[in-house]
């Protein structure tokens, strides 16, 4: 087709038009992204810190938050090494960062960095190397968050919970911690003799100062020389390390007696108490085990009040044979089953989950709490059998059932082989995943997170979630919810059920219910017994509540 130059020239000018406008579209959509992303900048710079730092770690460049919180102007802090504001934190921490990224990883974690003035804070920190279009390192981007408030309130609830509260002597969690440092331990328990008829005649406001009083006395005796604990109501508890065995037992023998013989003075009241103790000598392993062995024969055995292995071997031995066979008979019977215990949504009014709790059912068709024969089955080794049983079964029940449900793990099961891979097969073959939740019970023993959080990730990806079970006890760390990536905390049933009683206890758990809504956690309280705990817990923003108020333990739920 021959075309005259004036049509030629009209259709060259026509596509002339055609791409000017689509420039100027593209033009407007480039500059109307370009307002979005300045926006999103601007959000990012004002609610984090950031820094840019050469291949050197010299600083290149800083925000106005860095500025303001590390009190350090860009003047001062622009080429400067980012080790100016280094805290204590230790120098594994810093290889391991440059280690990750000189290799092209995003580093992240808690470092503890310095101010100009000389005043420590704490930041959760991400890491992250910027690579050209040949993918080589041209510079790291620095973005982290204060979390100094939550830091100080993790340190003040760590020596809360080694602390007991009535007589600011060490707790439970403290004795076992300082018997895993020592090194020769000995140990006693001493107990206050019908203490609950104290607290029946004179009433709990007596009781208490009974109870402080003891402790007061128990310390001016053995000043700094041995460590004190109240590790239940009445029960206190004196560790010794490297300490002569006679000199020891005639040191709590005297102890004793001296509190027994002169009445305690409280009110104008005078107040009599007799002291009875248990002494075991025992590796540490085993060193509260066998006082406690010891204090239970004692009660029997007036005489014997230092434990001697030769004393309980044919009844322990009879005890553990008993409850073997009972769990080999339970087995061949399928009479392991699992109870399910309903999680009730505080916010909706409505049980949206279960958990799963195994149990033994005996010749006479009771039900018995794992309490009697756990250590037996881990002894006897059917504990992975148990463990297996319990999922196998869960699972089964709730594959057409509309519920959330959980499954208690050990760090023994996550690390057992034969079980992680168990469990990984079980959701693959049921395809259940969305509805599991598994609770990870002693977190406080985890030392190697890599495993751990190897098997965390894996059912993950499949769509479980995660719980950290009894959080607030022992001596349980905001830093292990960072680590771990928990969906839920269940907030420990010893400080649920005294937390209408014990202040301590409520503002450990209103701490833990602020930590757990800034990490964007779901809270579970256990042993909500009754309404007035569950209206408390409601008050102070838990979302869900668990126990017997909500509904016990049964084999099949409404």
């Amino acid at each position: 087709m021959n075309l005259s130059y004036e049509e030629y020239l009209l259709i060259l000018t026509f596509f002339i038009i055609i791409y000017l406008l689509s420039k100027q579209k593209k033009n407007r959509d480039l500059k109307k992204e370009n307002h979005i992303l300045k926006q999103y900048k601007e959000a990012v710079e004002e609610s984090n810190i950031i820094s840019k730092a050469d291949l050197k770690g010299n600083i290149t460049y800083v925000n106005d938050k860095f500025c303001e919180v590390t009190l350090y102007s860009r003047e001062e802090i622009l080429g400067k090494p980012h080790s100016l504001l280094k805290g204590e934190s230790s120098k594994e921490i810093f290889k391991n960062l440059w280690e990750t990224i000189s290799s092209k990883n995003t580093w992240h974690g808690v470092l503890k960095n310095r101010r100009k003035d000389g005043e420590f804070y704490y930041v959760n920190i991400i890491i992250k190397p910027i690579l050209d279009e040949n993918n080589e390192i041209i510079e790291y981007i620095a973005i982290r968050h204060e979390i100094t408030d939550l830091i100080h309130k993790s340190e003040e609830l760590e020596k809360s919970l080694r602390e007991d509260f009535l007589t600011k002597e060490g707790n439970r969690f403290k004795l076992l911690e300082d018997i895993k440092k020592s090194k020769r331990p000995s140990l006693a328990l001493l107990d206050i003799n019908r203490f609950g008829e104290i607290n029946d005649f004179y009433g709990y406001d007596i009781g208490d100062e009974v109870l402080r009083i003891v402790a007061k006395t128990f310390r001016k005796f053995i000043g700094n020389k041995y460590s004190l604990y109240r590790i239940y109501s009445d029960e206190f508890a004196i560790l010794a390390d490297n300490e002569d065995k006679e000199h020891f037992i005639r040191f709590i023998k005297q102890i004793s007696d001296s509190l027994s013989l002169n009445p305690l003075k409280i009110k104008g009241k005078e107040i009599y108490i007799q002291i009875s103790y248990s002494i075991s000598f025992e590796e540490k392993n085993t060193l509260k085990k066998t006082a406690n062995m010891i204090k239970k024969y004692a009660k029997t055995n007036k005489d014997v009040v230092i434990y001697d292995k030769n004393l309980e071997i044919e009844k322990i031995y009879e005890k553990n044979i008993m409850w073997t066979t009972k769990l080999k008979k339970a087995f061949e019977n399928d009479n392991i089953v699992p109870y399910y215990q309903a999680i009730f949504n505080i916010k909706t009014n409505k049980i949206e989950k279960y958990e799963a709790l195994v149990r033994l059912i005996d010749e006479d068709g009771i039900a018995i709490s794992p309490y009697y024969f756990l250590d037996i089955a881990k002894k006897s080794k059917q504990y992975l059998k148990l463990t297996k049983r319990v999922i196998k079964k869960s699972f089964e029940y709730f594959k057409d059932k509309n519920f959330e449900f959980s499954i208690n793990l050990t760090l023994e099961d996550i690390k057992s082989k034969s079980i992680s891979t168990y469990i990984l097969d079980m959701l693959v073959e049921y395809n259940i995943a969305s509805k599991v939740v598994f609770e990870i019970v002693e977190s406080e023993g985890i030392e190697d997170f890599v495993e751990v959080n190897s098997f965390i990730d894996k059912v993950r990806e499949l769509g479980c979630q995660i719980a950290i079970d009894d959080f607030g006890s022992g001596y349980s760390n905001f830093e292990y919810l960072i680590k771990l990536n928990a969906d839920y905390i269940k907030i420990d049933g010893s400080l649920i059920k005294d937390i209408l009683i014990n202040k301590n206890s409520e503002e450990i758990v209103i701490t833990l219910v602020d930590f757990a809504r800034r990490q964007g956690l779901k809270t579970i309280a256990e042993f909500v017994s009754n309404k007035d705990i569950f209206e408390k817990v409601k008050d102070l923003g838990i979302d869900y509540a668990q126990g017997y108020y909500i509904s016990e333990p049964k084999i099949k739920i409404d």
